[in-house]
């Protein structure tokens, strides 16, 4: 044979991969036109969600648009020839399309509760406010002043108001996280593919899609951990400043309590995890400054942070030995939620299943030694993975948010590993291998997606009192704005939760509640009748405005109470009526200055 022959074959063989790649990347460039429908759905799904329609279109249309963004991206990646950086593009592409639905949800002003007293913090550092000021809304918020310095500093930058100054650090922060797990789940078991289904299976973890797209420090933290998280676990050839990760490990511990918590128990298992692989001193370096930061930062800066997390911490730790003695019973799942289709309920069960099922075969593989990468990295990942799992007995029984906080940071370690079993399960040749991968994945984004969203977070929808973004109308920012405008800021008034909130941040005004002040203010409002009890509390209070919702009255609070859970009746039987929210009309001692037909404002005079 001679040697043109098996030239002859390699020239062809060339052909064929070049006609190949010349046919694929036209065809991955217009499978791309599926991102702008998916975001084009997305906007039709809140537009009709605005406009009154039907819950079960608007929930069809929201998951038939995210399913469409993840076939997009399935179909990308399988026609791309440079697979890594495909991967890459689309998971910044996947971070920016994933989170239009929250800024959809509410496109001009932060609605969500706790973003009103991060605007509040913000709007006071942009004034000309102290650093450390007490928060009116919120005191912890202002011994963690990281994301309000960024976002302060990004307004006063691009001359931009703070929302759209809020929403873009929060954007640009997923965008980073999501590029960070890439790389958490690509450097271990070095393959694009897995570390792309790992980026979906993080999008699709509960906090995700609302709570940690808010404008809230936990938005920015999580991030901020992942980038951390991914310094620490870098393999030795990598020669990171040991400056960057302290310099982030800080960032953190001035943003957000439970992160900094959270950082410094990670980055202990990685110094334990790495204690045989003679690299001893920079994993505890950096497990020391964050422990020893924390610390300072909570005695000498934030020491409130012991009274605001301190009742609810009790209550986690005590929630199941209360069960066990039959003292308590189990919460009813989706208790206060509005009313969802029966097909999300059912998949929030089940992603569960699915997600331990991808864990323990990813956890086999790693007892077996069959996971690439090095396998300290593997067993962190696999131990911060299994902490959601270890919290779903005590979510069943605290419906508190305090366990569930938990489930955001525990994904940075589920989703790499349920990412890599997920895909050795879809690259599998097979169709049916491939459509049941898909399957999965589409149960666990609408089971996750559920379990902390209900309908009144995800969808706009008509007035409902205590249901955060529900209650937190346009008419209800107007009579805020009109306060600040006429009467200045600082003024202290008297609301339900939902005004006490939004007059406090755009209102400028000091709410007093009884989570902040101790001041049981439901007995101004609930009698129907002016007694002298509802004098005193007004004088004891030293509230100078009331504010009332007309459109609560008869209307059982989405979250179980108006004021605070304190409130008698709150959960079973509390309620306001017409006659009681109205009865300062005629009252001596009360003007009503301003009426937009659903708010109502009194000023109280000098008691």
């Amino acid at each position: 044979m001679s040697l043109a022959t098996p030239l002859r074959v390699a020239a062809v063989t060339a052909r064929g991969r070049v006609a190949a790649v010349s046919v694929r990347a036209p065809m991955a460039a217009a499978a791309c036109a599926g991102f702008p429908l998916a975001g084009s759905g997305y906007v039709i799904c809140y537009t009709r969600a605005t406009d009154g329609a039907g819950p079960a279109g608007v929930h069809a249309l929201f998951w038939a648009a995210t399913g469409l963004a993840l076939l997009t991206a399935g179909a990308v990646f399988a026609l791309s020839v440079r697979k890594r950086a495909a991967a890459l593009a689309l998971t910044l592409v996947l971070g920016v399309l994933l989170s239009l639905p929250k800024f959809l949800r509410a496109p001009r002003y932060f609605s969500f509760y706790d973003e009103l007293a991060h605007w509040r913090a913000t709007d006071d550092l942009l004034g000309g406010g102290r650093l450390f000021a007490e928060n009116a809304l919120n005191k912890v918020v202002g011994d963690y002043p990281g994301l309000h310095l960024l976002t302060a500093a990004t307004a006063a930058l691009t001359g931009g108001s703070v929302f759209a100054a809020g929403t873009l650090v929060v954007l640009v922060a997923r965008m980073a996280g999501c590029v960070a797990v890439y790389l958490l789940a690509e450097r271990p078991f070095r393959a694009p593919g897995a570390a792309l289904m790992a980026v979906l299976l993080f999008a699709a973890n509960p906090t995700f899609g609302f709570f940690d797209a808010q404008f809230a420090y936990e938005s920015l933290a999580l991030p901020l951990v992942t980038l951390v998280l991914l310094i620490a676990l870098s393999p030795v050839d990598e020669r990171w400043p040991v400056a960057v990760p302290i310099l982030l490990t800080l960032a953190v511990v001035v943003t957000h309590h439970a992160s900094s918590y959270v950082l410094t128990v990670v980055l202990v298992a990685v110094a334990l995890a790495r204690w045989r692989s003679g690299r001893r001193l920079r994993p505890w370096l950096l497990a020391g400054v964050a422990a020893a930061a924390a610390l300072v930062w909570l005695f000498a800066v934030a020491r409130y942070t012991l009274v605001y997390i301190g009742p609810y911490v009790r209550s986690n730790l005590t929630s199941v030995p209360q069960f066990l003695t039959g003292s308590t019973k189990p919460r009813r799942l989706f208790a206060g939620f509005l009313r969802i289709p029966d097909y999300e309920r059912v998949a929030s069960y089940l992603s569960v299943f699915i997600l331990l099922g991808l864990f323990t075969a990813a956890l086999w593989a790693l007892l077996r030694r069959r996971l690439p990468g090095e396998r300290a990295a593997s067993w962190v990942l696999a131990g911060l993975g299994g902490l959601y799992f270890a919290s779903l007995p005590v979510v069943a029984l605290r419906g508190d948010q305090t366990a569930k906080r938990v489930w955001e940071f525990s994904f940075l370690g589920l989703a790499p590993l349920c990412g890599l079993a997920l895909w050795w399960l879809m690259r599998r040749r097979a169709t049916w291998s491939r459509s049941l991968g898909a399957a999965l994945l589409g149960v666990v984004f609408v089971g996750s997606g559920v379990a902390r969203s209900g309908e009144h977070i995800r969808f706009p929808g008509p007035y409902l009192p205590s249901a955060d973004p529900r209650s937190a109308t346009e008419d209800v920012l107007a009579a805020a704005r009109w306060l600040r405008f006429a009467h200045g800021p600082d003024g202290r008034v008297a609301g339900d939760r939902t005004l006490a909130a939004v007059l406090g941040s755009y209102g400028a005004q000091t709410p007093i509640t009884y989570q902040e002040n101790g001041q049981p203010i439901w007995r101004i409002f609930e009698p129907e009748t002016l007694t002298p009890e509802v004098t005193a509390e007004v004088r004891d209070s030293g509230v100078g405005w009331l504010a009332v919702d007309l459109r609560s009255a008869g209307v059982f609070p989405l979250t179980g109470f108006y004021f605070d859970e304190s409130e008698p009746g709150a959960y079973v039987d509390t309620h306001l009526s017409t006659r009681g929210l109205i009865k300062f009309d005629s009252a001596p001692g009360y003007r009503r200055v301003y009426d937009n037909g659903n708010i109502v404002l009194y000023q109280v005079a000098a008691q």
